[in-house]
Protein backbone atom coordinates (compact mmCIF):
# COMPACT_ATOMS: atom_id res chain seq x y z
CA UNK A 1 0.00 0.00 0.00
CA UNK A 2 1.78 3.39 -0.98
CA UNK A 3 2.08 5.90 1.64
CA UNK A 4 -0.92 8.45 0.09
CA UNK A 5 -3.29 4.84 -0.02
CA UNK A 6 -2.45 4.96 3.72
CA UNK A 7 -3.06 8.16 4.74
CA UNK A 8 -6.18 7.70 2.84
CA UNK A 9 -7.07 4.39 4.92
CA UNK A 10 -6.05 5.51 8.12
CA UNK A 11 -8.23 9.03 7.64
CA UNK A 12 -11.41 7.36 6.42
CA UNK A 13 -11.18 4.76 9.69
CA UNK A 14 -10.63 7.79 11.86
CA UNK A 15 -14.38 9.12 9.93
CA UNK A 16 -16.15 5.66 11.01
CA UNK A 17 -15.08 5.90 14.26
CA UNK A 18 -16.74 9.29 14.52
CA UNK A 19 -19.28 9.07 12.27
CA UNK A 20 -22.45 5.81 12.91
CA UNK A 21 -24.02 6.96 9.54
CA UNK A 22 -20.80 6.59 7.35
CA UNK A 23 -20.31 3.87 9.49
CA UNK A 24 -23.81 2.28 7.83
CA UNK A 25 -23.34 4.05 4.67
CA UNK A 26 -20.33 1.36 4.39
CA UNK A 27 -21.86 -1.67 5.78
CA UNK A 28 -24.33 -0.91 2.65
CA UNK A 29 -22.37 -0.39 0.42
CA UNK A 30 -20.63 -3.66 1.05
CA UNK A 31 -23.43 -5.59 1.03
CA UNK A 32 -24.28 -4.62 -2.40
CA UNK A 33 -21.00 -5.59 -3.66
CA UNK A 34 -21.23 -8.88 -1.98
CA UNK A 35 -24.69 -9.14 -3.36
CA UNK A 36 -23.31 -8.31 -7.03
CA UNK A 37 -20.87 -10.51 -6.15
CA UNK A 38 -22.85 -13.65 -5.93
CA UNK A 39 -24.13 -13.02 -9.44
CA UNK A 40 -20.65 -13.67 -11.19
CA UNK A 41 -20.02 -16.37 -8.95
CA UNK A 42 -20.27 -20.55 -9.76
CA UNK A 43 -24.29 -21.30 -10.41
CA UNK A 44 -23.88 -23.92 -7.72
CA UNK A 45 -26.40 -23.22 -5.01
CA UNK A 46 -25.27 -24.07 -1.59
CA UNK A 47 -27.25 -26.45 0.99
CA UNK A 48 -29.02 -23.47 2.15
CA UNK A 49 -29.64 -21.44 -1.20
CA UNK A 50 -30.88 -24.97 -2.77
CA UNK A 51 -33.22 -25.22 0.14
CA UNK A 52 -34.63 -21.92 -0.67
CA UNK A 53 -34.50 -22.48 -4.34
CA UNK A 54 -36.99 -25.66 -3.70
CA UNK A 55 -39.88 -24.28 -1.19
CA UNK A 56 -40.28 -21.64 -3.89
CA UNK A 57 -42.43 -23.75 -5.16
CA UNK A 58 -44.83 -23.95 -2.46
CA UNK A 59 -45.98 -21.62 0.42
CA UNK A 60 -46.16 -23.56 4.03
CA UNK A 61 -46.83 -22.93 7.38
CA UNK A 62 -43.79 -25.20 7.96
CA UNK A 63 -41.13 -27.47 6.07
CA UNK A 64 -38.65 -29.06 8.11
CA UNK A 65 -36.28 -28.85 11.31
CA UNK A 66 -36.55 -24.73 10.88
CA UNK A 67 -38.84 -22.48 11.55
CA UNK A 68 -40.07 -20.73 8.15
CA UNK A 69 -39.78 -16.98 8.47
CA UNK A 70 -36.66 -17.12 5.97
CA UNK A 71 -38.41 -18.84 3.71
CA UNK A 72 -41.52 -16.29 3.77
CA UNK A 73 -39.05 -13.78 3.47
CA UNK A 74 -37.31 -15.11 0.56
CA UNK A 75 -40.71 -16.20 -1.67
CA UNK A 76 -41.10 -12.10 -1.74
CA UNK A 77 -37.22 -11.98 -3.15
CA UNK A 78 -38.73 -14.79 -5.70
CA UNK A 79 -41.44 -13.53 -6.49
CA UNK A 80 -39.97 -9.85 -6.97
CA UNK A 81 -36.92 -11.38 -9.29
CA UNK A 82 -37.78 -14.62 -9.95
CA UNK A 83 -35.92 -17.81 -8.58
CA UNK A 84 -32.16 -16.78 -9.77
CA UNK A 85 -29.12 -15.51 -7.84
CA UNK A 86 -30.25 -12.08 -7.79
CA UNK A 87 -32.98 -12.79 -5.51
CA UNK A 88 -30.84 -14.98 -3.35
CA UNK A 89 -28.18 -12.81 -3.09
CA UNK A 90 -30.27 -9.48 -2.83
CA UNK A 91 -32.28 -11.61 0.25
CA UNK A 92 -29.29 -12.62 2.59
CA UNK A 93 -27.25 -9.27 1.89
CA UNK A 94 -30.33 -7.31 2.75
CA UNK A 95 -30.28 -9.48 6.30
CA UNK A 96 -26.98 -9.05 6.69
CA UNK A 97 -26.93 -5.19 6.10
CA UNK A 98 -29.85 -5.29 8.60
CA UNK A 99 -28.19 -6.67 11.95
CA UNK A 100 -25.23 -4.36 11.23
CA UNK A 101 -27.42 -1.52 11.49
CA UNK A 102 -29.59 -2.19 13.67
CA UNK A 103 -26.19 -3.10 15.60
CA UNK A 104 -24.98 0.45 15.23
CA UNK A 105 -28.01 1.84 16.17
CA UNK A 106 -28.09 -0.08 19.61
CA UNK A 107 -24.49 0.87 20.32
CA UNK A 108 -25.27 4.51 19.53
CA UNK A 109 -28.26 3.47 22.18
CA UNK A 110 -26.01 2.05 25.33
CA UNK A 111 -22.47 3.57 24.85
CA UNK A 112 -21.13 6.49 25.69
CA UNK A 113 -18.60 7.74 24.01
CA UNK A 114 -19.55 7.20 20.34
CA UNK A 115 -15.90 5.61 18.98
CA UNK A 116 -16.94 2.59 20.86
CA UNK A 117 -19.59 2.44 18.10
CA UNK A 118 -17.68 1.44 15.56
CA UNK A 119 -15.41 -0.94 18.13
CA UNK A 120 -18.20 -2.86 18.66
CA UNK A 121 -19.79 -2.88 14.81
CA UNK A 122 -16.15 -4.13 13.73
CA UNK A 123 -15.87 -6.68 16.24
CA UNK A 124 -18.99 -8.36 15.53
CA UNK A 125 -17.89 -8.02 11.67
CA UNK A 126 -14.71 -9.84 12.67
CA UNK A 127 -16.22 -13.03 13.72
CA UNK A 128 -15.56 -16.08 11.57
CA UNK A 129 -19.23 -17.11 11.69
CA UNK A 130 -20.35 -13.54 10.59
CA UNK A 131 -17.60 -12.60 8.02
CA UNK A 132 -17.72 -16.05 6.19
CA UNK A 133 -19.89 -18.34 6.93
CA UNK A 134 -22.78 -16.09 7.23
CA UNK A 135 -22.22 -14.55 3.89
CA UNK A 136 -21.60 -17.71 2.11
CA UNK A 137 -24.32 -20.04 3.20
CA UNK A 138 -26.87 -19.48 6.86
CA UNK A 139 -30.01 -18.32 6.19
CA UNK A 140 -32.14 -18.80 9.50
CA UNK A 141 -29.37 -18.77 11.41
CA UNK A 142 -28.86 -14.69 9.53
CA UNK A 143 -32.77 -14.38 10.08
CA UNK A 144 -32.56 -14.90 14.15
CA UNK A 145 -29.12 -13.00 13.98
CA UNK A 146 -31.93 -9.73 12.44
CA UNK A 147 -34.60 -10.67 15.07
CA UNK A 148 -32.23 -10.70 17.68
CA UNK A 149 -30.38 -7.26 17.29
CA UNK A 150 -33.88 -5.61 16.37
CA UNK A 151 -35.48 -6.95 19.50
CA UNK A 152 -31.96 -5.32 21.24
CA UNK A 153 -32.70 -2.30 20.27
CA UNK A 154 -36.65 -1.79 20.58
CA UNK A 155 -35.46 -2.49 23.95
CA UNK A 156 -33.33 -0.06 24.67
CA UNK A 157 -35.59 2.05 23.60
CA UNK A 158 -37.96 1.12 25.69
CA UNK A 159 -35.92 1.21 28.39
CA UNK A 160 -35.16 5.21 27.53
CA UNK A 161 -38.88 6.03 26.83
CA UNK A 162 -41.86 3.28 27.04
CA UNK A 163 -44.52 3.73 24.48
CA UNK A 164 -47.57 1.27 23.29
CA UNK A 165 -45.80 1.55 19.80
CA UNK A 166 -42.36 0.46 21.50
CA UNK A 167 -44.82 -2.73 23.21
CA UNK A 168 -45.97 -3.51 19.89
CA UNK A 169 -42.78 -3.55 18.36
CA UNK A 170 -40.84 -5.45 20.59
CA UNK A 171 -43.98 -8.59 20.31
CA UNK A 172 -43.15 -8.29 16.68
CA UNK A 173 -39.23 -9.09 17.61
CA UNK A 174 -40.49 -11.89 20.20
CA UNK A 175 -43.08 -13.43 17.24
CA UNK A 176 -40.13 -12.67 14.31
CA UNK A 177 -37.21 -14.82 16.82
CA UNK A 178 -39.83 -17.40 17.70
CA UNK A 179 -40.23 -18.07 13.52
CA UNK A 180 -36.85 -17.47 12.72
CA UNK A 181 -35.43 -20.64 14.80
CA UNK A 182 -36.43 -22.77 17.70
CA UNK A 183 -32.76 -22.02 19.84
CA UNK A 184 -34.51 -18.36 20.80
CA UNK A 185 -36.57 -20.40 23.39
CA UNK A 186 -32.86 -20.10 24.71
CA UNK A 187 -32.23 -16.37 24.19
CA UNK A 188 -35.45 -14.55 25.28
CA UNK A 189 -35.39 -16.00 29.03
CA UNK A 190 -31.64 -15.02 28.75
CA UNK A 191 -32.80 -11.66 28.12
CA UNK A 192 -36.01 -11.20 30.20
CA UNK A 193 -32.89 -12.35 32.95
CA UNK A 194 -30.73 -9.54 31.84
CA UNK A 195 -33.84 -6.73 31.44
CA UNK A 196 -34.59 -7.53 35.10
CA UNK A 197 -30.63 -6.62 36.37
CA UNK A 198 -31.68 -3.20 34.73
CA UNK A 199 -33.64 -0.74 36.68
CA UNK A 200 -35.58 0.68 33.97
CA UNK A 201 -35.70 -3.18 32.85
CA UNK A 202 -37.61 -4.28 35.97
CA UNK A 203 -39.69 -1.62 35.58
CA UNK A 204 -40.82 -2.32 31.67
CA UNK A 205 -41.31 -5.92 32.45
CA UNK A 206 -44.12 -4.71 35.42
CA UNK A 207 -45.60 -2.45 32.48
CA UNK A 208 -49.53 -4.27 31.80
CA UNK A 209 -48.16 -3.37 28.01
CA UNK A 210 -45.76 -6.46 27.87
CA UNK A 211 -49.24 -8.43 27.61
CA UNK A 212 -49.72 -6.68 24.39
CA UNK A 213 -46.31 -7.53 23.31
CA UNK A 214 -46.71 -11.18 24.34
CA UNK A 215 -50.11 -10.87 22.47
CA UNK A 216 -48.83 -10.14 18.89
CA UNK A 217 -45.83 -12.65 19.71
CA UNK A 218 -48.37 -15.21 20.02
CA UNK A 219 -51.02 -14.05 16.88
CA UNK A 220 -47.70 -14.16 14.74
CA UNK A 221 -46.75 -17.66 16.12
CA UNK A 222 -49.73 -19.61 16.10
CA UNK A 223 -50.25 -21.02 12.72
CA UNK A 224 -46.81 -22.32 12.53
CA UNK A 225 -47.40 -23.29 16.21
CA UNK A 226 -50.51 -25.22 15.17
CA UNK A 227 -48.24 -26.92 12.40
CA UNK A 228 -45.73 -27.87 14.31
CA UNK A 229 -48.34 -29.64 16.86
CA UNK A 230 -49.35 -32.01 13.86
CA UNK A 231 -45.70 -32.36 12.51
CA UNK A 232 -43.21 -32.03 16.08
CA UNK A 233 -41.10 -35.31 15.15
CA UNK A 234 -40.58 -34.15 11.03
CA UNK A 235 -39.56 -30.80 13.09
CA UNK A 236 -37.22 -32.19 16.12
CA UNK A 237 -36.03 -35.25 15.29
CA UNK A 238 -33.13 -34.49 12.80
CA UNK A 239 -31.61 -31.62 14.59
CA UNK A 240 -31.82 -33.76 17.95
CA UNK A 241 -30.02 -36.94 16.29
CA UNK A 242 -27.36 -34.45 15.19
CA UNK A 243 -27.16 -32.95 18.67
CA UNK A 244 -26.70 -36.10 20.15
CA UNK A 245 -23.73 -37.23 18.21
CA UNK A 246 -20.53 -38.82 19.90
CA UNK A 247 -22.06 -39.29 22.91
CA UNK A 248 -19.71 -40.69 25.50
CA UNK A 249 -21.83 -43.49 27.90
CA UNK A 250 -23.20 -42.52 30.76
CA UNK A 251 -25.29 -39.50 31.75
CA UNK A 252 -22.62 -37.05 33.62
CA UNK A 253 -20.45 -37.67 31.04
CA UNK A 254 -22.62 -37.64 28.45
CA UNK A 255 -23.61 -33.60 30.37
CA UNK A 256 -20.09 -32.61 30.70
CA UNK A 257 -19.29 -33.49 27.21
CA UNK A 258 -22.63 -31.51 26.06
CA UNK A 259 -21.14 -28.29 27.94
CA UNK A 260 -17.99 -28.82 26.75
CA UNK A 261 -18.41 -28.46 23.59
CA UNK A 262 -21.11 -25.77 24.30
CA UNK A 263 -18.20 -23.90 26.05
CA UNK A 264 -15.59 -24.88 22.94
CA UNK A 265 -18.16 -23.37 20.58
CA UNK A 266 -18.30 -20.37 22.57
CA UNK A 267 -14.75 -19.62 22.50
CA UNK A 268 -14.66 -20.30 18.86
CA UNK A 269 -16.85 -17.76 18.47
CA UNK A 270 -15.50 -15.45 21.08
CA UNK A 271 -11.82 -15.82 19.89
CA UNK A 272 -11.22 -13.40 17.24
CA UNK A 273 -12.98 -10.29 18.87
CA UNK A 274 -11.11 -11.11 22.18
CA UNK A 275 -7.87 -11.92 20.61
CA UNK A 276 -8.37 -7.84 18.62
CA UNK A 277 -9.32 -6.32 21.77
CA UNK A 278 -6.50 -7.66 23.63
CA UNK A 279 -3.85 -6.98 20.84
CA UNK A 280 -5.24 -3.78 20.55
CA UNK A 281 -5.05 -2.97 24.00
CA UNK A 282 -1.09 -3.87 24.66
CA UNK A 283 0.97 -0.66 25.95
CA UNK A 284 -2.42 0.78 26.74
CA UNK A 285 -2.77 2.00 30.47
CA UNK A 286 -6.57 1.73 31.70
CA UNK A 287 -8.35 2.72 34.66
CA UNK A 288 -12.08 2.04 36.30
CA UNK A 289 -13.88 5.03 35.82
CA UNK A 290 -16.61 5.07 38.48
CA UNK A 291 -18.56 7.66 36.52
CA UNK A 292 -19.80 5.40 33.71
CA UNK A 293 -23.56 4.07 34.26
CA UNK A 294 -23.16 0.81 34.69
CA UNK A 295 -26.64 -0.94 34.04
CA UNK A 296 -26.16 -2.20 30.54
CA UNK A 297 -22.62 -3.64 31.38
CA UNK A 298 -24.55 -5.78 34.24
CA UNK A 299 -27.89 -5.96 31.42
CA UNK A 300 -25.14 -8.23 29.04
CA UNK A 301 -23.49 -10.09 32.41
CA UNK A 302 -26.33 -11.11 32.94
CA UNK A 303 -27.51 -12.15 29.71
CA UNK A 304 -24.28 -14.20 29.19
CA UNK A 305 -24.57 -16.23 32.87
CA UNK A 306 -28.40 -16.86 31.57
CA UNK A 307 -27.12 -18.08 28.88
CA UNK A 308 -25.17 -20.35 30.12
CA UNK A 309 -27.69 -21.33 32.88
CA UNK A 310 -30.35 -22.35 30.34
CA UNK A 311 -28.06 -23.91 28.05
CA UNK A 312 -26.93 -26.19 31.15
CA UNK A 313 -30.76 -27.23 32.06
CA UNK A 314 -31.20 -27.78 27.83
CA UNK A 315 -27.88 -30.05 27.77
CA UNK A 316 -28.95 -31.58 30.80
CA UNK A 317 -32.26 -32.58 30.12
CA UNK A 318 -32.21 -33.54 25.98
CA UNK A 319 -28.56 -34.55 26.69
CA UNK A 320 -26.77 -33.03 23.93
CA UNK A 321 -23.66 -33.52 22.98
CA UNK A 322 -22.56 -31.89 19.45
CA UNK A 323 -23.22 -28.45 19.65
CA UNK A 324 -21.83 -26.67 16.78
CA UNK A 325 -20.58 -22.62 16.69
CA UNK A 326 -22.92 -21.27 13.98
CA UNK A 327 -26.18 -22.84 16.02
CA UNK A 328 -24.41 -20.26 18.91
CA UNK A 329 -23.96 -17.52 17.03
CA UNK A 330 -27.10 -15.77 17.37
CA UNK A 331 -27.01 -16.37 21.30
CA UNK A 332 -23.28 -14.75 21.30
CA UNK A 333 -24.64 -11.79 19.03
CA UNK A 334 -23.84 -9.02 22.09
CA UNK A 335 -20.29 -10.14 23.18
CA UNK A 336 -19.13 -6.95 21.02
CA UNK A 337 -21.17 -4.96 22.58
CA UNK A 338 -20.49 -6.87 25.61
CA UNK A 339 -16.36 -5.74 25.14
CA UNK A 340 -16.99 -2.45 24.07
CA UNK A 341 -19.18 -1.61 27.52
CA UNK A 342 -16.01 -3.09 29.01
CA UNK A 343 -13.64 -0.94 27.51
CA UNK A 344 -15.88 2.06 28.89
CA UNK A 345 -15.59 0.51 32.41
CA UNK A 346 -11.85 0.67 31.74
CA UNK A 347 -11.45 4.02 30.83
CA UNK A 348 -9.08 3.08 27.77
CA UNK A 349 -7.52 5.21 25.56
CA UNK A 350 -9.90 5.39 22.70
CA UNK A 351 -7.77 7.73 20.80
CA UNK A 352 -4.88 5.39 20.48
CA UNK A 353 -7.09 1.73 20.70
CA UNK A 354 -9.35 3.12 18.41
CA UNK A 355 -6.69 3.93 15.19
CA UNK A 356 -5.54 0.19 15.79
CA UNK A 357 -8.80 -2.12 15.77
CA UNK A 358 -10.87 -0.30 13.18
CA UNK A 359 -8.93 -0.65 10.16
CA UNK A 360 -9.21 -4.10 11.03
CA UNK A 361 -12.53 -4.37 9.42
CA UNK A 362 -11.86 -2.19 6.65
CA UNK A 363 -9.18 -4.59 5.70
CA UNK A 364 -11.53 -7.54 6.52
CA UNK A 365 -13.66 -6.15 3.70
CA UNK A 366 -11.40 -6.00 0.90
CA UNK A 367 -9.96 -9.29 1.72
CA UNK A 368 -13.00 -11.12 2.11
CA UNK A 369 -14.99 -10.02 -1.40
CA UNK A 370 -11.51 -11.37 -2.99
CA UNK A 371 -11.79 -14.22 -1.25
CA UNK A 372 -14.90 -15.50 -2.50
CA UNK A 373 -14.00 -14.89 -5.62
CA UNK A 374 -10.92 -16.81 -5.82
CA UNK A 375 -11.75 -19.33 -3.51
CA UNK A 376 -13.65 -21.48 -6.01
CA UNK A 377 -10.50 -21.37 -8.60
CA UNK A 378 -8.21 -21.93 -5.95
CA UNK A 379 -9.27 -25.00 -4.09
CA UNK A 380 -9.52 -26.70 -7.95
CA UNK A 381 -5.81 -25.78 -8.62
CA UNK A 382 -5.11 -27.56 -4.92
CA UNK A 383 -7.26 -30.57 -6.28
CA UNK A 384 -10.32 -29.66 -3.86
CA UNK A 385 -13.93 -30.91 -5.04
CA UNK A 386 -16.16 -28.69 -3.40
CA UNK A 387 -19.97 -28.70 -3.69
CA UNK A 388 -20.02 -25.25 -4.83
CA UNK A 389 -17.79 -26.30 -8.08
CA UNK A 390 -20.33 -28.77 -9.03
CA UNK A 391 -21.23 -28.63 -12.66
CA UNK A 392 -25.12 -28.62 -12.43
CA UNK A 393 -25.61 -26.65 -15.50
CA UNK A 394 -23.47 -28.89 -17.84
CA UNK A 395 -25.77 -31.72 -16.33
CA UNK A 396 -28.98 -29.88 -17.36
CA UNK A 397 -28.10 -29.17 -20.53
CA UNK A 398 -26.50 -32.78 -21.68
CA UNK A 399 -30.19 -33.54 -20.50
CA UNK A 400 -31.97 -31.13 -22.78
CA UNK A 401 -29.79 -30.93 -25.51
CA UNK A 402 -28.12 -34.46 -26.20
CA UNK A 403 -31.14 -36.45 -24.44
CA UNK A 404 -33.75 -34.07 -25.49
CA UNK A 405 -35.57 -34.52 -22.40
CA UNK A 406 -38.40 -32.41 -20.88
CA UNK A 407 -39.52 -33.94 -17.82
CA UNK A 408 -42.72 -33.58 -16.43
CA UNK A 409 -41.80 -34.13 -13.04
CA UNK A 410 -38.37 -34.39 -11.43
CA UNK A 411 -37.25 -36.87 -8.51
CA UNK A 412 -34.15 -36.42 -6.07
CA UNK A 413 -33.21 -37.81 -2.68
CA UNK A 414 -32.07 -34.81 -0.98
CA UNK A 415 -33.00 -31.21 -1.05
CA UNK A 416 -29.38 -30.03 -2.39
CA UNK A 417 -30.24 -31.72 -5.52
CA UNK A 418 -33.94 -31.16 -5.85
CA UNK A 419 -32.74 -27.23 -5.75
CA UNK A 420 -29.92 -27.23 -7.80
CA UNK A 421 -32.30 -29.04 -10.72
CA UNK A 422 -35.14 -26.67 -9.98
CA UNK A 423 -32.70 -23.66 -10.16
CA UNK A 424 -31.91 -24.70 -14.12
CA UNK A 425 -35.19 -26.62 -15.04
CA UNK A 426 -37.62 -23.70 -13.91
CA UNK A 427 -40.29 -24.56 -16.02
CA UNK A 428 -40.72 -28.42 -14.29
CA UNK A 429 -41.79 -29.44 -10.64
CA UNK A 430 -38.90 -30.34 -8.71
CA UNK A 431 -39.68 -32.71 -5.79
CA UNK A 432 -37.61 -34.68 -3.29
CA UNK A 433 -38.35 -37.49 -1.13
CA UNK A 434 -37.95 -35.54 2.22
CA UNK A 435 -40.90 -34.16 1.83
CA UNK A 436 -44.31 -35.45 1.46
CA UNK A 437 -46.49 -31.89 1.40
CA UNK A 438 -45.17 -31.17 -2.09
CA UNK A 439 -47.15 -33.32 -4.49
CA UNK A 440 -47.65 -31.21 -7.97
CA UNK A 441 -49.97 -32.55 -10.67
CA UNK A 442 -48.36 -33.85 -13.64
CA UNK A 443 -48.80 -35.58 -16.61
CA UNK A 444 -47.05 -38.74 -17.61
CA UNK A 445 -46.44 -38.59 -21.45
CA UNK A 446 -43.98 -40.37 -23.70
CA UNK A 447 -42.43 -37.42 -24.26
CA UNK A 448 -42.63 -35.78 -21.17
CA UNK A 449 -41.15 -38.45 -18.40
CA UNK A 450 -40.25 -38.16 -14.69
CA UNK A 451 -36.65 -37.96 -14.21
CA UNK A 452 -35.36 -39.40 -11.07
CA UNK A 453 -31.48 -38.11 -9.91
CA UNK A 454 -29.22 -38.89 -7.44
CA UNK A 455 -25.28 -38.11 -7.47
CA UNK A 456 -22.74 -39.91 -6.12
CA UNK A 457 -24.72 -42.95 -5.15
CA UNK A 458 -27.84 -45.11 -6.09
CA UNK A 459 -29.08 -46.23 -2.84
CA UNK A 460 -31.87 -43.48 -2.89
CA UNK A 461 -33.27 -44.67 -6.66
CA UNK A 462 -35.84 -47.54 -4.16
CA UNK A 463 -36.77 -44.41 -2.42
CA UNK A 464 -37.87 -42.10 -5.24
CA UNK A 465 -39.63 -45.06 -6.45
CA UNK A 466 -41.42 -45.90 -3.07
CA UNK A 467 -42.48 -41.64 -3.03
CA UNK A 468 -43.89 -42.23 -6.37
CA UNK A 469 -46.01 -44.82 -5.43
CA UNK A 470 -47.00 -43.44 -2.36
CA UNK A 471 -47.84 -39.68 -3.62
CA UNK A 472 -49.17 -40.39 -7.38
CA UNK A 473 -50.41 -44.15 -7.05
CA UNK A 474 -47.44 -45.16 -9.39
CA UNK A 475 -46.06 -48.22 -9.25
CA UNK A 476 -42.97 -47.97 -11.20
CA UNK A 477 -40.55 -50.94 -13.01
CA UNK A 478 -36.62 -48.96 -12.26
CA UNK A 479 -35.85 -48.30 -15.57
CA UNK A 480 -31.78 -48.95 -16.55
CA UNK A 481 -30.12 -46.78 -14.36
CA UNK A 482 -27.69 -44.16 -15.89
CA UNK A 483 -24.74 -42.26 -15.06
CA UNK A 484 -22.62 -39.23 -16.13
CA UNK A 485 -19.21 -38.19 -15.34
CA UNK A 486 -19.26 -34.48 -15.19
CA UNK A 487 -16.02 -32.23 -15.05
CA UNK A 488 -16.16 -29.26 -11.75
CA UNK A 489 -16.73 -25.93 -12.68
CA UNK A 490 -13.30 -24.99 -12.43
CA UNK A 491 -11.21 -27.71 -14.02
CA UNK A 492 -10.04 -29.98 -10.68
CA UNK A 493 -7.23 -32.70 -11.91
CA UNK A 494 -8.38 -35.78 -11.51
CA UNK A 495 -11.71 -34.69 -10.12
CA UNK A 496 -15.47 -35.95 -12.05
CA UNK A 497 -19.07 -35.35 -10.25
CA UNK A 498 -21.27 -38.67 -10.83
CA UNK A 499 -24.70 -38.13 -11.58
CA UNK A 500 -26.92 -41.37 -11.88
CA UNK A 501 -30.56 -41.07 -13.30
CA UNK A 502 -33.15 -42.88 -14.73
CA UNK A 503 -36.09 -41.82 -17.09
CA UNK A 504 -39.11 -43.07 -15.92
CA UNK A 505 -41.48 -43.64 -19.19
CA UNK A 506 -45.41 -45.09 -19.28
CA UNK A 507 -44.15 -48.13 -20.86
CA UNK A 508 -42.30 -47.61 -16.78
CA UNK A 509 -45.52 -48.18 -14.94
CA UNK A 510 -46.50 -51.91 -13.55
CA UNK A 511 -50.21 -50.74 -12.55
CA UNK A 512 -52.24 -47.58 -11.82
CA UNK A 513 -55.22 -47.22 -9.74
CA UNK A 514 -58.34 -48.32 -10.93
CA UNK A 515 -56.16 -50.82 -13.97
Amino acid sequence: MSVKAGKIFRAYSGVLAESPRTLIITFAVYFLLQTLIRLFLPTALRVDEAQQVLFQQWLALGYDAQPPLYNWYQQIFFALFGPGLLAIGAAKNLVLFLIFFFYVKTAELVLTDRRLVAVAAVLLFVIPQVFWQAQRDLTHTTMLMLSMTMLLYVTARLFRQPSTPGYLALGVCIGMALLSKYNSLIILPAILAAAASHPEGRARILDRRLLLSLAIALILCVPHALWLFDNLALASEITLKRMAENAPDGRLSQVAFGFATFVGGALVIACVPVLLTGLSLVGLRSRIDTGVNRNWYRFFRTYFAAIALVMLLVISTLTLTEIRDRWLLPLFLPLPLFIALWLEQKHVSLARFVPRLVPVGLVTMLVIPVALIASQPVMAMLGLRTSSNYDWQGFAEKLRVEEKLAPSLIVTGDWRTGGNLRFLFRDTPVVTTTYDDFAPQIGLLPDRPILLVQITGRDKFPEMLEWLETNYGLRVKLPGIRWVDMPMSFPTEGKTLRFNYAVVRPSDLVATPGS
